[in-house]
């Protein structure tokens, strides 16, 4: 039996729904997205618009994120040595 219209419009609403939450998530883990958006957040900041606990709040997510890119770089740069001098994984 064929869709109706409103069956197909209904339908192609939850795939757009679904395909959304994936791309939000996939926004929220990505370093880039994150840091875009804490440097949006640094911003306000800025202009005063944030109350203390919002500023530090703020800071510790900015100390965390620099912590990690600081130990993602650690850990390429030792997989960089591996490859330049040929050792095994």
């Amino acid at each position: 039996m064929a869709l109706t219209d409103r069956q197909k419009r209904a339908r192609n609403a939850e795939y757009q729904k679904s395909w959304r939450e994936r791309r939000k998530a996939a926004d929220q883990t990505n370093p880039d997205a994150l840091e875009r958006a804490l440097l949006q957040q640094v911003e306000r900041c800025e202009r005063g618009e944030m109350s203390d606990q919002e500023r530090f709040a703020l800071a510790d997510k900015l100390a965390d994120l620099a912590r990690n890119f600081l130990w993602r770089s650690h850990r390429l740069s030792k997989k960089a040595l591996k490859v330049r001098h040929g050792w095994p994984q």
